[in-house]
């Protein structure tokens, strides 16, 4: 018996060839795994900012402008070391968010923001619509960056997830 034996013996190639592609399917399932997560922590930072968007619309008279960071945070659920980043604008971050004396615009057709003298007033055909009224705009954007667990991040391209929400408080 020598090592021209050992090339013709057949058995156990099943169990070499069960086990090679095990690992490969095994690796497929992981990269699937990361590519779900990724749709679920950009999902969820969606759900984050529209529900405190819709809180901010349901409490228009008092927003907490200050604890809506906060908010976005615990409902998005974000891991610890995401660098979760929010950003609060009113009428275009101009000037801060008030809930008094509130300087109303109406929104352009470039998702801009322009001045109006009024709360209320008719924005005309700049803003898109003739029936369009000025208002006070609150925007709400988050943004953070997703760390793959086991796909190179460069396969996923740009990692930033990002979602905005724009709610009219007046």
């Amino acid at each position: 018996m020598g090592p021209r034996h050992l090339l013709r013996d057949r058995r156990g190639a099943a169990t070499i060839e069960f086990a090679l592609l095990t690992c490969f399917l095994f690796a497929i399932m992981l990269a699937a795994l990361d590519f779900g997560m990724f749709f679920i922590q950009r999902g969820n930072l969606g759900s984050g900012v529209a529900t405190t968007a819709v809180h901010s619309f349901s409490n228009r008279a008092a927003v907490p402008f200050t604890n809506i960071p906060t908010m976005v945070a615990a409902i998005a659920g974000a891991p610890g070391a995401s660098n979760l980043v929010v950003t609060v604008e009113c009428n275009g971050g101009d000037t801060p968010c008030v809930n008094e004396s509130r300087v109303c615009a109406c929104l352009t057709a470039d998702n801009g923001y322009r001045a109006t003298a009024t709360c209320g007033a008719p924005c005309g055909a700049a803003s898109g619509s003739a029936a369009a009224r000025s208002g006070y705009y609150l925007r709400v954007k988050a943004s953070y960056r997703y760390v793959p667990a086991v796909v190179p991040a460069s396969l996923f391209g740009d990692t930033t997830l990002e979602q905005a929400a724009v709610v009219r408080l007046q």
